[in-house]
């Protein structure tokens, strides 16, 4: 018949479909929550349907027991949930940078509500998550995650997941990331909003006669703002080394899962 097929070969598509779409609903892009949710069960059920030939199942076998069942599902969700929230945490650094230079520009309280998250974020970054966003389509990097997808199932076997003093390791190294590329993409602006705000305070201390609250703030959203223009090109640079780093990020995570 069409449609008989073997009860273990259910059980593999399964098992493949449980840690796809646990990397696709939450990954930056596809896991963003613009995205509809029938939208990402049809691309995880394709992309499991195109990954499943390409798959060796050579020596698995699957528990039967419910309570063993449950746990083998449990650790493709996890090693799904860990690899796309780990890819995440590069959007964290630059919204990150976005509210340090927001704060620094006086828009400490001007905030906009995130779709992709529903939380709210400052407007600077808002803007520069949609920058980022835009250079991550623009290199293809989310072709990246489709192919890590099927690499992952020879870096991570099915039933393979373990974690490690190497896992926490990697892991920790991505939350440091997380402040260097805040610091690194927000330093420029940050620097020159601080030396604005020294001017201030020396023409407010030999000129007394001048206002400085009324001069300084449209004076730093003013220069927050060219900053923000002139270091378009450093931060174009500096978010393609990140997504490169990313890249190595996640094959190091997979690699270390899978030992």
């Amino acid at each position: 018949m069409l449609f008989d097929f073997p009860l273990h070969k259910i059980q593999q598509f399964i098992f493949v479909f449980i840690r796809v779409g646990a990397i696709l609903i939450s990954v930056p892009f596809f896991g963003s929550g613009n995205v509809p949710a029938r939208l990402k069960t049809a691309l995880a059920f394709l992309v499991s349907l195109i990954a499943y030939p390409l798959i060796k199942f050579d020596g698995i076998i699957f528990p039967t027991g419910l309570l063993p069942l449950s746990i083998a599902l449990a650790s493709e969700v996890f090693i799904g949930i860990i690899i796309g929230y780990a890819s995440r945490l590069v959007f964290a650094g630059v919204q990150m940078a976005g509210h340090l230079i927001g704060f620094q520009m006086g828009f400490g309280i001007v905030n906009v509500i995130d779709p992709s998250t529903s939380s709210q974020v400052s407007v600077t970054s808002q803007f520069e998550n949609i920058l980022a966003m835009l250079i991550f389509l623009s290199i293809n990097a989310h072709h990246w995650f489709l192919k890590g997808i099927v690499e992952s199932f020879s870096l991570v076997p099915l039933l393979g997941f373990h974690f490690t003093g190497a896992v926490a390791n990697i892991m920790v190294d991505i939350f440091k990331n997380v402040f260097i590329i805040g610091i690194k993409l927000g330093a420029p602006v940050i620097a020159a909003l601080f030396f604005t705000t020294i001017a201030l305070g020396l023409v407010a201390r030999t000129v007394p006669q001048i206002n400085v609250f009324i001069i300084g703030f449209p004076l730093q959203i003013g220069i927050g703002l060219l900053m923000m223009g002139f270091t378009m090109s450093f931060f174009n640079m500096a978010m393609k080394g990140a997504f490169i780093q990313m890249g190595n990020d996640m094959y190091l995570l997979m690699k270390g899962m899978g030992q």
